[in-house]
C-alpha cells in the first residue's frame, strides 16, 4: 500500500502541478436601476482532483457595455463587487474575468436577472418540479408558462452553482417559462465603501442565510412560493410567504394544499 502512494505521488511529481483555473458564478437577481452585488469563486484544480481556494486574486465584473469593477479574491477564493443595472427588465449577461502573474487567463460568464421591484413575483421549489413527458410535468409546464406572462418566476434549488447550466437547459428542455436560479443558501455578504473615492467593496462570510429574507426586501411583489414538499413549504412558511404545496405532500394543507398542477391549474394559487 505504502508503494501505492509513493507511486501516486511520483506521478504527480512528474506531471506537474499544472491544472486549471475554475471560476464560478451562479444567477444573479437585482431591481431596475440599483448597485447589485456580484459575488464570484475563484479555484485552481492543480492536482486534478482538488479545487483549491485562490486569494488575493484580481477579478474584473463588467455587465454588458457598462464601467469595469475589479476585486481581490478572499481566503476561501471569494470576491465581490457592485454592478450597475440597467433600468430595463430584462435578462442580461455578468462578464467575469482574471490574469495571473504569468499571463494565465480565465474568462466566465454568469447570468443577471434584473426585474421591476414592484411586479408580481412568484418563488418556485425546482427541485420539486415534475420532469420529462409525464402529465404533471406538462401541467406545471403549461401552468407556469401562463404564470410568467403576469409575474415573474425564481427558481430556487438546493443543487450546487456547478449544475445550474443542467438545471437550465432542463428547464427549457421540459418547457418550463426562464427565470434565475438560486440556492436556497448562500454565504452572507455585506457591502462596505473604501478609499478616496468609497468605491463599494462586496465582503463575502462563510455562514450561510436563507436568501428569502433579502429577496423580500427587494422584491416587494414576492409573497408566495410553490412547493411539491413539506421541507420547501416550511422554508416559505418561515419567511411569512403564502406556501401552495402541490401534490401528495399538500393533502394536509386545506386550503393551500393542492392535489395535483393541473389541479393548481384549475383553482389558482
Amino acid at each position: 500500500m505504502r508503494a501505492y502512494f509513493l507511486g501516486i505521488l511520483a506521478l504527480l511529481w512528474l506531471s506537474g502541478c499544472g491544472g486549471h483555473y475554475t471560476l464560478s458564478s451562479g444567477d444573479h437577481l437585482a431591481a431596475t436601476g440599483t448597485e447589485a452585488p456580484a459575488v464570484v469563486r475563484l479555484q485552481r484544480n492543480d492536482f486534478f482532483v482538488l479545487n483549491l481556494a485562490v486569494k488575493d486574486a484580481p477579478i474584473r465584473f463588467r455587465l454588458g457595455d457598462g464601467p469595469e469593477r475589479a476585486a481581490y479574491t478572499d481566503k476561501l477564493g471569494y470576491a465581490g463587487a457592485t454592478v450597475q443595472v440597467s433600468d430595463s427588465p430584462g435578462r442580461y449577461t455578468l462578464i467575469l474575468d482574471h490574469m495571473d502573474s504569468e499571463g494565465e487567463e480565465i474568462h466566465a460568464e454568469a447570468p443577471l436577472y434584473v426585474v421591476d421591484p414592484n411586479r408580481r413575483v412568484i418563488a418556485v421549489a425546482l427541485d420539486d418540479l415534475p420532469k420529462g413527458d409525464s402529465f404533471e410535468a406538462k401541467a406545471a409546464a403549461t401552468y407556469l408558462r401562463g404564470l410568467s406572462e403576469q409575474a415573474n418566476v425564481i427558481y430556487l434549488t438546493r443543487r450546487s452553482v456547478r449544475h445550474h447550466d443542467r438545471l437550465h437547459a432542463g428547464l427549457d428542455q421540459d418547457g418550463y417559462p426562464d427565470g434565475p436560479i438560486l440556492l436556497w443558501e448562500r454565504e452572507y455578504w455585506h457591502i462596505v465603501r473604501e478609499g478616496k473615492y468609497r468605491i463599494p467593496r462586496v465582503v463575502v462570510e462563510t455562514r450561510l442565510v436563507s436568501q428569502l429574507a433579502q429577496l423580500r426586501e427587494m422584491l416587494c411583489g414576492l409573497s408566495v412560493g410553490i412547493a411539491g414538499s413539506d421541507t420547501a413549504a416550511e422554508a416559505f412558511d418561515r419567511a411569512g410567504m403564502k406556501a401552495v404545496v402541490v401534490g401528495p405532500a399538500g393533502a394536509e394543507r386545506a386550503e393551500n394544499g393542492r392535489e395535483s398542477w393541473d389541479d393548481l391549474r384549475r383553482r389558482g394559487i
